[in-house]
């Protein structure tokens, strides 16, 4: 009995605290394990002077303070913080784990008390038994005021904060949008399909309220007015450097919402069944964007030979290529249109000359492009050769 008494008497614990989310290295440039009453003292002095909101920095002067505590009662104690890293998860733990091991290198304990800041510290709970006994869990709750201005206040500050931003504010803003724009759309097919004449305000209330937040929400989240501004300003500055493959790009992108809205409108005209009125889109819409691809690289053509690249021949193979493509889509859509009966064997010839058509032009293209890569290997080995040559000599 007396033995296990000395045994009880001389036991040694220690107090950790975990920084699953490494506030310490991130904000302050502290690595774990740091081991010792000064070394924890100054980390989280550091810690609270960066931010005074942080509720790691109070969670380790809870440890502090519970380090104190036992020591006036007379308890053999050490105290000590490991941290994680920003990618909270496995890649985390795996860090904790590994700086764990090393803390426990450091010094004989016989069990630990884990202080925390929250539940989700929790998770290395499992890790931490996989070593050594835990005594107990101590969470440190930091408390606020409950005011309306201090919640409007904690609101604010939860939309800064990148892990809460992630794991809560994105996926709420994508269901307050896609519920108000799903609600948007069934709007809109009633007024113009249904012919519905009166629209329950209530409803479109709802509808524009959650198409607001839902898409402050997922703004916030993933700082879409950020990268506009910054793709604003490079393209402002990419028009600058290239104006001519800018302007390509402009007349590119135009072609292609003018085609849309040009096939959409002539496809709506003809009376047909709403499978043949598809097709005759897909058709004229397919030279649309043979339009769009031409302005491209003619354009692309034009800032090479200004600035005096070479290449320039492969845009025009590039093209011929392309334009065989076209010839061919075309083609095949008017004959599945002669197939499915939706015009007559004559108008099929002409499908089926664009189809050749489409084949011709891509094997010309193909051994012309073919021909002049092959010139060019050898031109540039028999220049190699002969430099070797003279090299030699």
């Amino acid at each position: 009995m007396k033995a296990g008494a000395e045994q009880q008497i001389y036991m040694r614990t220690l107090i950790l605290n975990v920084d699953r989310d490494n506030d310490y290295g991130e904000k302050v440039g502290i690595t774990g394990p740091i081991l010792g009453y000064a070394e924890c003292y100054n980390a989280a002095i550091k810690l609270i002077t960066s931010d005074p909101e942080d509720s790691d920095a109070n969670a380790l002067f809870g440890a502090i303070r519970h380090y104190e505590e036992l020591q006036r009662q007379g308890k053999d104690v050490d105290i000590g913080l490991i941290t994680g890293d920003v990618d909270v998860g496995t890649h985390s733990d795996e860090i904790l784990s590994a700086q764990l091991e090393e803390m426990l290198q450091q010094g004989t304990f016989d069990d630990l008390i884990l202080v925390t800041d929250g539940a989700e510290d929790d998770y290395i709970v499992p890790v931490i038994v996989s070593r050594i006994k835990i005594r107990y869990v101590k969470h440190i709750m930091v408390r606020h005021n409950q005011n309306i201005e201090s919640l409007y206040y904690y609101i604010v500050r939860g939309l800064k904060d990148k892990k809460l931003v992630n794991k809560f504010i994105i996926p709420l803003g994508l269901v307050f949008l896609t519920y108000g724009v799903v609600s948007l759309g069934f709007i809109l097919y009633s007024i113009f399909a249904a012919k519905v004449q009166f629209v329950d305000p209530s409803l479109g209330a709802v509808t524009f309220v959650t198409i607001v937040l839902g898409a402050y929400f997922v703004e916030r989240g993933f700082e879409l007015g950020k990268f506009a501004k910054k793709l604003l300003g490079s393209v402002r500055e990419y028009a600058q450097e290239t104006r001519i493959l800018f302007l390509s790009y402009v007349i590119s992108s135009m072609l292609i919402f003018a085609g849309l809205a040009s096939s959409f409108a002539i496809a709506r005209r003809t009376d047909h069944s709403a499978l043949d009125g598809l097709l005759i889109f897909l058709s004229l819409f397919t030279w649309w964007i043979y339009a769009a691809v031409f302005a491209r690289e003619v354009g692309t053509a034009v800032d090479m030979a200004s600035s005096k690249k070479a290449g320039i021949q492969r845009i025009w193979y590039g093209l011929m290529f392309s334009l065989s493509i076209a010839f061919i889509v075309y083609g095949m859509i008017n004959y599945i249109r002669f197939i499915l009966g939706f015009i007559t064997f004559s108008y099929a010839i002409v499908s089926v000359f664009f189809l050749v058509m489409g084949l011709v032009i891509a094997m010309l293209s193909s051994m012309v492009h073919k021909y002049y890569g092959q010139s060019g290997e050898s031109r540039s080995v028999g220049s190699s050769g002969n430099s070797s040559f003279f090299d030699e000599k």
